[in-house]
């Protein structure tokens, strides 16, 4: 009989965690045109910076920190320095923020879950990054984000609050700006 139990509630458990993977996608999915006002934890300082969704682009808005605004898509980076008033253009192959582009989430291995008072943390995998995920079962979303390479810490935030989309970069006239074109030309 106890076997019998054991095994109910070990379906039950795997099958909550299937669910509460589909609701972070479905949760990631719900952030295009939205912004995400985040915590950015970085050498014990916390600093503003806003993420925004809009299709297959990601703007990461840091300026209140380092003076830039990033926007990411599938292949290139493009980085306001508003500071030095330089834009520097690169191609990449993937970047720490790509899990919120939800095209994305289907490449990434889960390799860790658990669940601990409502709050569900999932580690995801895509090479050599290790984008570790706290998940509210309550409220159907995203807490707080961590990316590391190796034991590199890239990137760790929390979710403050969610808006709708909010572009600082769009309307400014960049032409006496200079540009960098770090992109590889294939």
């Amino acid at each position: 009989m106890i076997k019998k139990y054991s095994l109910i509630l070990l379906i039950s458990f795997s099958f909550t965690q299937d669910i509460i993977e589909k609701d972070i996608a479905l949760f990631i999915d719900s952030i295009n045109n939205r912004t995400l006002d985040l915590t950015i934890e970085k050498d014990n300082v916390d600093s503003n910076a806003q993420l925004s969704v809009l299709n297959d682009k990601i703007y990461f808005d840091t300026s209140s920190e380092d003076g830039t605004i990033a926007i990411i898509d599938s292949v290139s980076i493009v980085t306001y320095d508003l500071s030095n008033e330089v834009i520097i253009m690169e191609t990449v192959d993937n970047t720490f923020l790509d899990i919120f582009n939800s095209n994305n989430l289907s490449k990434y291995k889960v390799v860790q879950k658990s669940i601990q008072y409502g709050i569900c943390s999932i580690d995801y995998k895509l090479e050599s990054l290790l984008t570790s995920v706290e998940f509210d079962i309550n409220s159907k979303e995203i807490i707080s984000i961590e990316v590391k390479d190796g034991d590199v810490v890239l990137f760790k935030s929390r979710i403050k609050d969610i808006s709708g989309f909010n572009n600082s970069i769009e309307g400014n006239n960049f032409d006496d700006w200079k540009v960098l074109d770090w992109r590889e030309v294939k």
